[in-house]
């Protein structure tokens, strides 16, 4: 997992002093350009739309997201001013909402129809048009969304998320460290090197047989 991480602690505190620092604005459109709390991102999309109003996430991709362990950030960006971009970004929110998961955490900015503001963070992200949807794990990037007005954004979303991590895991499986500090039982991985490590031929001729071992005496046991 040697990728460049993002600090998102260091993000959060952005949302935070961004937000005080950056006086609101009208965009193009007359659309809020900035950070935006989830209760203004509900707002503006049930004002955009008043269906908004009784949307419910979608079940699949709620289970999924209620069982992440580990913090997994969504950073959108949106333009206020455009109903889709806001009732996409509060699916997102309502759905994390809904989930109760302090893993889950978002961030959403606003941005003015020629992406010539806020600058400096469109810059940073590489956003090149909107709306655009940047997913973090663990505070490393593992993949970005570009959705489509209408679709089940929170479906897409979870998904990614999990193809993110099965790959991710996959790529650590010599890495026992990783395994020790991370949740991967939901994973359709074959965990028998990092759970039988150091009898490796062993355990691979055992399995093959279809027998099982047992964790030798002592053996510390890893996060499922």
């Amino acid at each position: 997992m040697r990728r460049a991480k993002s600090a998102i602690a260091g993000g959060t505190l952005c949302v935070l002093l961004g937000t005080a620092a950056m006086a609101w604005r009208g965009g193009q459109e007359g659309a809020p350009v900035g950070y935006l709390s989830r209760e203004r991102i509900v707002s503006l999309a049930t004002a955009a739309d008043g269906a908004f109003a009784s949307f419910a996430p979608s079940s699949s991709a709620l289970a999924s997201l209620v069982a992440l362990v580990d913090p997994v950030h969504v950073r959108m960006f949106l333009l206020a001013s455009r109903p889709d971009d806001l009732k996409l970004a509060g699916a997102i929110c309502r759905t994390f909402e809904a989930s109760g998961n302090a893993a889950l955490s978002a961030e959403f900015i606003g941005v003015a129809k020629d992406l010539s503001e806020p600058a400096a963070i469109i810059a940073d992200n590489g956003v090149t048009g909107v709306p655009e949807i940047i997913v973090y794990w663990l505070g490393v990037e593992v993949g970005r969304m570009l959705p489509k007005p209408g679709v089940v954004v929170e479906e897409e979303l979870a998904a990614l998320v999990q193809q993110a991590r099965a790959q991710i895991a996959q790529e650590m499986l010599q890495d026992n460290e990783f395994f020790r500090n991370t949740y991967h039982s939901d994973l359709p991985l074959d965990c028998t090197r990092c759970h039988f490590g150091g009898r490796g031929a062993k355990s691979d001729i055992l399995r093959k047989a279809g027998q099982r071992t047992s964790p030798k005496s002592g053996e510390e046991p890893l996060i499922p």
